[in-house]
């Protein structure tokens, strides 16, 4: 049994791109998420301490601006954009879970340090390189630039590396934060989309290769985009649901229920959709297996012959 070209148009590309529908609705809770979460107050209930308040007023800024990237991408059609944009949109969902978690600001001082650690090491590179291929300019200018990391490092005393664990790699934060489960479903995923989009690769390799009619490798190409379009809105609706939780976090620690139970609402709007993506890929995972099985014969006799 294998499925026609009109099955799969109707029972995987169109179903998949129905999911663009979804923008207007993602593009208003994003909104209502950064409008809510500007509302509340740090000071106060909650005791954030300053570096605490810092980064997460930093971080929830900077999520929102990679959000809205993200929605700009899939407005004008740029999904490679916009998974790029989400995968970094949901480490630092991470990241401000983490900062609205740590009572001590252990968290906040920890990346602070390691900014200053790691910016440091390069400048360190960079001068060993301008010295070995005879960069005048560029010796200076790395000097410079690690004299003044040393100098900002001593105006903030409160840095004790000895009192502040080091800032862990993406998979502890996620673990850390309790969300080890997406780090293994989104994020990883997510990575190819900053190291070279080997998936995408690799699919259109499969297509040239598959042993199929012209018409049938158009068709799967129509529906490799598709996937890949609504891939790109699972990971937008992640990318705000995610905030929203930092955002949650953000609220509970301050006690403001109001904005807590509105961020319950919209928390439960973007499950909605996560699970109509989810309730599809089961479906076109059943749908296509006997297309699937039917491609493996065609491998096996090929073998044979």
């Amino acid at each position: 049994m294998t499925v026609d070209n009109y099955n799969r148009k109707e029972l995987f590309t169109k179903p998949h791109l129905e999911h663009k529908r979804h923008l207007p609705e993602l593009e208003k809770l994003q909104y209502q998420i950064d409008e809510i979460l500007h509302s509340i107050s740090l000071d106060g209930v909650g005791t954030f301490k300053f570096v605490s308040k810092v980064c997460c007023y930093t971080t929830a800024d900077i999520i929102a601006d990679l959000n809205i990237g993200i929605l700009q991408s899939l407005k004008i059609g740029s999904y490679s954009a916009a998974e790029a944009l989400s995968r970094s949109s949901l480490e630092n969902s991470i990241n401000l879970i983490l900062f609205s978690k740590d009572p001590t600001s252990s968290r906040p001082k920890s990346i602070l340090l390691n900014y200053l650690k790691t910016s440091k090491i390069r400048a360190q590179k960079w001068h060993r390189y301008a010295k070995e291929s005879n960069n005048v300019e560029s010796i200076e200018r790395s000097s410079d630039f690690e004299q003044s990391l040393d100098v900002m490092k001593n105006l903030f005393g409160d840095l004790d590396p000895k009192n502040v664990k080091g800032w862990p790699d993406a998979y502890s934060r996620f673990r850390d934060a309790g969300y080890e489960h997406f780090y293994h479903i989104l994020f990883a995923p997510a990575s190819d989309s900053i190291h070279g989009f080997s998936n995408d690769i690799f699919n259109r390799f499969l297509g040239e290769k598959l042993p199929v009619s012209e018409e049938e490798r158009n068709e799967y190409f129509e529906g490799q985009l598709a996937e890949k379009i609504s891939f790109a809105y699972y990971l937008a609706t992640h990318s705000i649901l995610f905030f929203c939780v930092a955002a949650s976090h953000i609220a509970d620690r301050a006690e403001n229920e109001e904005a807590s139970e509105k961020f319950q609402i919209i928390g439960k709007a973007l499950e909605v959709m996560i699970v109509e993506h989810e309730t599809l890929t089961k479906s076109c995972l059943d749908s296509l297996a006997p297309a699937k099985e039917s491609l493996k014969e065609k491998q096996r006799s090929s073998e044979i012959t």
